[in-house]
């Protein structure tokens, strides 16, 4: 099961079996989203031992064909709600590039996040969260955090700095 997230939508793409016999194989995937969207319109199905509803199916016979047009259809059906979405490519770069951050911050190279994330005009978020919260808890400074990213001392512990959990005396 492969999972792709988007603005805090996580997809996921669920085995389904025909609901008048729930022992019956598996007989394809149904496009599935973390906020509770479900995808297609078809047959009666279920999943595995729950009632179920309208869900289409994908061929299970070809699993990279039926995992990808549930996919697309969680892309093309459900997120374009959203808004506009970039190209499979550009989108699949942009993750790359979220994966590269989360590996910086884990790596002890936060300074090097957050000037990245400065270049991205703030579209990594969560990562500059993450990475500036690092950066302190690696006593990197708050005017050392707030200069990688652009913005004062101030704006950078106003932003990230309160959301840090306070050390505790033991």
């Amino acid at each position: 099961m492969a999972a792709y997230d988007f603005d805090g939508h996580r997809f996921a793409s669920e085995a389904t079996v025909d609901y008048r016999d729930p022992d019956a194989p598996i007989e394809g995937l149904v496009a599935t989203c973390s906020c509770g969207w479900r995808g297609g319109e078809g047959p009666q199905h279920i999943e595995r031992g729950r009632p179920g509803g309208s869900y289409h199916l994908y061929n299970p016979y070809d699993v990279g064909e039926a995992e990808q047009a549930a996919k697309n259809e969680w892309l093309d059906e459900h997120i374009t709600e959203f808004g506009p979405l970039a190209p499979a490519a550009l989108a699949d770069q942009i993750r790359s590039i979220g994966e590269q951050l989360d590996t910086l911050i884990r790596e002890d190279q936060p300074m090097a996040a957050l000037a990245a994330i400065r270049l991205s005009d703030g579209y990594f978020a969560r990562q500059a969260r993450d990475a500036a919260l690092r950066a302190s808890f690696l006593d990197n400074s708050w005017s050392e955090i707030g200069e990688a990213l652009g913005i004062s001392k101030q704006a950078a512990w106003e932003r990230y700095g309160k959301a840090r959990p306070q050390k505790t005396a033991s």
